[in-house]
């Protein structure tokens, strides 16, 4: 399940999963790294087929504002996402449905293969986001 042995003088915990877009990451949010500490402002996913309430959508664009309690722990594994998409008419492109795949990662690349690597006529995959598994103190 994890690539990463949770240290034994944290337990106990749970482990929450982030969806960051990689615009995220090409802007401003700090690179995760397996092992280490990363923190995040969250939010529930809408569109989440997980119904136990463990999957957000993670963002620190513009930085994470003193009000908003912000999500830390350790990153216990990463995936990226990746999709491919069909050109629908001149520089249209569409994600082709049931193509979604994770591949996973010790670190997030400090680039991705986005829009610019879809050449026109053809079907092309691309990065559309990074999944962190997120070890944090466990609830009460």
């Amino acid at each position: 399940m994890n690539d990463y042995i949770y240290p034994d003088d944290i337990y106990p915990y749970d482990v929450v999963t982030v969806r960051i877009e990689t615009w995220e990451f090409e802007c401003c949010a700090p690179l995760p790294v397996v092992g280490e500490e990363s923190s995040w402002a969250l939010r529930p996913m809408r569109d989440s087929l997980w119904l136990d309430g463990q999957w957000f959508d993670g963002s620190v664009h513009g930085g994470i504002y003193p009000d908003l309690e912000r999500t830390a722990g350790t990153v216990l594994s990463i995936r990226l996402e990746r999709g491919e998409f069909l050109e629908q008419g001149s520089g249209h492109w569409a994600l082709v449905p049931g193509s979604i795949d994770h591949v996973r990662v010790e670190k997030v690349p400090s680039h991705f293969r986005g829009m610019p690597s879809l050449v026109t006529g053809s079907r092309g995959w691309m990065e559309t986001a990074v999944v962190v598994e997120l070890a944090v103190p466990a609830r009460a």
